[in-house]
């Protein structure tokens, strides 16, 4: 080649080279897309409770809807269901959600009748399939035969609420009873007794102390003034009550006329929040926190804080779902200080806190409402994080 043609060439390569990304910084960088996954906060809108003395939606005027919010920004995306359409039984109201897998959440339907489990597409619009439902003859007598509260699943099956009683079901859908015929948790003693009016949230806690590996803690509201009935019970995951024992602990309420709605339990923390709510006195509106000693058989229950109390923020707090990745607690509260949230088409609101361990006190993201109220929260029954 010529002197001139080989300067050319090489010229002209060397540019080229030039303009090309370089392969090693190319392969550093990584899609976000990839790497991250948008986390929601799914919210059921129906039947729900706000302590007694606080009037609020019945399955008829109730939004009866599940939707979800992006939990980073709190934009709301969509909804996930939609049970007041014409195919839909007059007054079907989800009740109780929890997560079922990564593609679907399970949800607890109240309807006489029609009281059914399904399983929903993690999407909007989802695709919807019945799991389980009481209108078979071949059902296991009981689990859904009174009214539904709350739906959580366990490491060996599902826990359901029947208000009265605490039903459970394996992985098979088969159903586990107590003692005889009775659900897993009927009538119980001991510390426990009493506690058979209107069990309101079921949470479990992982524990080395029970070959299940894990125990069940409910709330319960006496729906009257009896703080010794207003509580929190520990229930042994391996037996549920089996007539004799089974009752491990139990918490009296706050106050006589401070009413157990809801619980969250912070794994990262060993600690339980229960959010009390009633008319508007002192402690009736609060959220505590209580120590959970997962290595014990007894006295499992300890160290009450008052963690947050404002009845201008948190006044009627139906539920609450807690964020164990990122350590926030949100908690569904009626959106004004009214004995009667219907009056006025009183929509609920959605609070994030923050949490100390040092001082064990909550604090308000932002001290402003992470998702206000509107048309379609009238009430938030139930809600869970998820992706």
């Amino acid at each position: 080649m010529r002197p001139m043609q080989y300067f050319l060439v090489t010229s002209f390569m060397i540019a080229l080279s030039a303009c090309q990304p370089e392969a090693q910084e190319t392969d550093s960088v990584e899609s976000p897309s990839t790497t991250q996954q948008t986390r929601y906060l799914y919210v059921a809108t129906g039947v729900c409770y706000s302590g007694t003395g606080n009037t609020t939606y019945t399955a008829a005027t109730a939004s009866n809807i599940i939707f979800r919010v992006n939990l980073e920004t709190g934009v709301y995306e969509g909804r996930v269901a939609d049970f007041t359409k014409a195919t839909e039984a007059s007054g079907t109201t989800p009740v109780s959600i929890t997560d079922y897998d990564s593609t679907r959440l399970m949800v607890l339907l109240e309807h006489t009748g029609q009281r059914r489990i399904e399983l929903i597409e993690k999407k909007i619009s989802g695709e919807r399939q019945t799991f389980y439902n009481n209108t078979s003859t071949t059902a296991p007598m009981g689990i859904l035969q009174s009214v539904g509260r709350f739906l959580t699943t366990a490491p060996d099956g599902f826990l359901l609420s029947r208000t009265t009683a605490i039903e459970k079901m394996d992985l098979g859908k088969s159903r586990r009873t107590g003692y005889g015929t009775s659900a897993w948790v009927n009538l119980p003693g001991g510390a426990c007794a009493g506690t058979t009016v209107n069990i309101t949230s079921l949470q479990t806690y992982p524990t080395t102390t029970t070959t299940a590996g894990y125990n069940i803690i409910y709330t319960h509201s006496m729906n009257a003034s009896n703080a010794t009935n207003n509580r929190i019970g520990v229930i042994s995951g391996d037996t549920g009550w089996n007539g004799t024992t089974g009752c491990l602990d139990d918490q009296a309420s706050v106050a006589a006329t401070a009413y157990p709605t809801n619980s969250a339990y912070m794994g990262a923390f060993k600690r339980l929040a229960v959010s009390y709510a009633g008319t508007n006195a002192s402690l009736q509106n609060s959220i505590h926190t209580y120590a959970v000693d997962d290595t014990a058989t007894s006295n499992i229950i300890s160290d009450t804080v008052n963690s947050y109390e404002n009845p201008s923020v948190i006044y009627g707090a139906s539920t609450m779902a807690w964020d164990e990745t990122n350590g926030y607690l949100y908690v569904a509260t009626g959106g004004s200080i009214a004995t009667n949230f219907t009056t006025g088409n009183v929509p609920y609101n959605i609070e994030k806190f923050s949490y100390d361990p040092t001082t064990k006190k909550f604090t308000r993201a932002n001290n402003t409402t992470f998702y206000p109220g509107n048309l379609e929260t009238r009430c938030i029954s139930s809600m869970f994080i998820g992706n």
